[in-house]
């Protein structure tokens, strides 16, 4: 070929591709119509690119994580024989999300099949919609004596399956998100969210648009029957001074509050909390590190505290008048400073004093950087999962591990663990649980 071809047609790629370049720095400095189209092709064909794993259901990119511990399935079985009890575990299993009930042992009373697009139908509607299974999360699952289930797509909606995985009913109005509850009625509390469009309708102290934190009480068929937003209970309550404690109006891109729990004040534990009341509600505020007590008629903050967990979930009253809470502490790079990994955490709501249960130590180390749930046992043991971690485990009162599941999906990782829980087995009216 002439080398003045070559030359020339050297040239004209540089002056087209710097036309492109200067173009793109003017385009991208005045955020026109050209910079929006160019950045967004982009942007999708990376997003496209990132999810092909899950659009082709070839490894489940989004509850992968790289394996901390040994073995598969149930690992540790020291404890008592309490073959009174089942265990109820919420996660990704291999190739789906799934809801199982197990003996200490391991083995598989039933199972659930939890799917999104066979429940909710359109995902549309959902903060985030989900394009495939692999990118809808459950969070929380809840169980009745019957072996209908109900649990929430993170930041979708709620939904009810019935013993064989049909569904009852599915919430699809308004955005719930993270754990249900059953208040003492048979009502469902949950945490749910709303966007509020830049306009009229954004209120001090936020100056654009934003995510708003409310709690849902929904009726036992799915249906609303009382809400609040977060930002009004704290104006009404005189706490301006803590919703703007960021020192700043933009709102956080997940939202101001991340409540993360609501969770009833049951006339059982009622006496062993003399500052509340039955049917009071306790928060979780994940980016405020705060949990807080509201009344029924989530009007008036009754008490609060901040500290010295760090983005926490699953808070729970306790018998002796005391509340436990996960602590993902998500400073685990500072683990001299901080004790390192996630800690089990009691506060006395009268006097604020607060102790570590669990974790903490080297010896005693575990870590969940979000979700993850405790459940407090009579004997004085603790069921936890690490959620994140692919793990659920069981320490007795002297902090020795007697139970252990290990949720392992290949050689090097294991899939997330949503919730687990214990019950008795006479919790339960069902003798027979094959579904046709």
């Amino acid at each position: 070929m002439d080398i003045s071809k070559i030359i020339f047609r050297t040239i004209l790629a540089v002056v087209v591709l710097g036309g492109f370049f200067v173009v793109g720095l003017y385009s991208g400095h005045h955020r026109n119509g050209l910079h929006q189209l160019v950045y967004g092709t982009f942007d999708q064909t990376r997003l496209v690119i990132k999810e092909l794993p899950n659009l082709t259901k070839s490894r489940p990119i989004h509850f992968l994580r790289k394996a901390r511990y040994d073995g598969e399935g149930v690992t540790v079985n020291a404890g008592p024989d309490k073959t009174d009890e089942y265990l109820l575990l919420s996660g990704f299993f291999k190739d789906h999300n799934g809801v199982r009930l197990i003996e200490r042992d391991g083995t598989i009373v039933h199972e659930w099949n939890v799917s999104i697009f066979d429940t909710v139908g359109d995902p549309s509607f959902c903060r985030n919609p989900p394009a495939t299974e692999w990118n809808a999360i459950p969070h929380g699952t809840i169980i009745e004596p019957d072996g209908t289930i109900t649990l929430g797509f993170e930041s979708c909606g709620m939904i009810k399956l019935d013993r064989c995985s049909a569904p009852v009913w599915a919430q699809t109005e308004l955005i719930t998100h993270h754990s249900p509850n059953f208040m003492s009625n048979g009502d469902i509390v949950i945490a749910g969210g709303e966007f509020v469009p830049d306009g009229p309708n954004v209120q001090w102290p936020y100056d654009d648009e934003y995510w708003e934190d409310l709690i849902f009480v929904f009726s036992p068929d799915g249906t609303l029957k009382k809400s609040k937003r977060m930002t009004d209970l704290y104006i009404e309550n005189d706490y301006q001074a803590i919703l703007t404690a960021t020192g700043k109006f933009a709102t956080w891109i997940n939202g101001e509050f991340h409540l993360n729990e609501v969770e009833e004040l049951s006339p059982e534990l009622a006496p062993a909390f003399p500052m509340f009341e039955a049917g009071d509600l306790l928060l979780s505020i994940r980016n405020r590190n705060m949990i807080m007590v509201v009344d029924a008629e989530m009007e008036t903050i009754k008490w609060h505290q901040i500290g010295p967990w760090i983005r926490q979930h699953d808070p729970d009253f306790q018998p002796d008048g005391t509340i436990t809470l996960y602590d993902n502490n998500t400073d685990e790079t500072n683990p001299g400073r901080r004790s390192g990994g996630s800690r089990i955490y009691r506060v006395d709501p009268t006097t604020g004093e607060t102790e570590i249960v669990y974790g903490g130590t080297p010896e005693t180390h575990f870590y969940s950087r979000e979700r993850a749930t405790h459940q407090m046992q009579p004997d004085g043991s603790v069921l936890v999962t690490e959620a994140q971690g692919g793990r659920v485990f069981q320490v007795d009162s002297a902090g020795e591990i007697i139970w252990e599941w290990v949720n392992r999906y290949d050689e090097d990782n294991v899939t997330w663990m949503h919730d687990a829980s214990i019950l008795p087995k006479s919790f339960f009216e069902v003798s027979d649980w094959s579904c046709s």
